[in-house]
């Protein structure tokens, strides 16, 4: 009995782990500040990506903002940005040789 609790308690929880538009706004809008994530955008078809896929705008929405101005919280979060961008190119066929 308390196993199904707790995969009750489970269920009513996750919808709030996961990521919104508001999530996603405001760790843009910190991560402009960084001189990385400036390249990206400038970088058409990285700014392309980042403004409409769903996988890099889920990974953006997921960084813990108070933590954005740490340097190696700062450092992963390029490397995930990076990753998720690298992904969607090859998923949408427009890896650059």
């Amino acid at each position: 009995m308390g196993f199904i609790l707790d995969i009750f308690n489970l269920a009513l929880y996750i919808p709030f782990l996961q990521v919104d538009e508001d999530d996603i706004s405001r760790n843009a809008a910190q991560l402009k500040k960084y001189s990385w994530f400036q390249a990206l955008l400038s970088d058409q078809t990285s700014r392309e990506l980042i403004i409409y896929d769903q996988g890099v705008r889920r990974v953006i929405g997921q960084f813990k903002t108070s933590k954005l101005h740490k340097k190696p919280y700062n450092i992963r979060c390029e490397r995930k940005v990076q990753q998720a961008i690298h992904r969607a190119m090859s998923k949408h066929g427009k890896i650059r040789t």
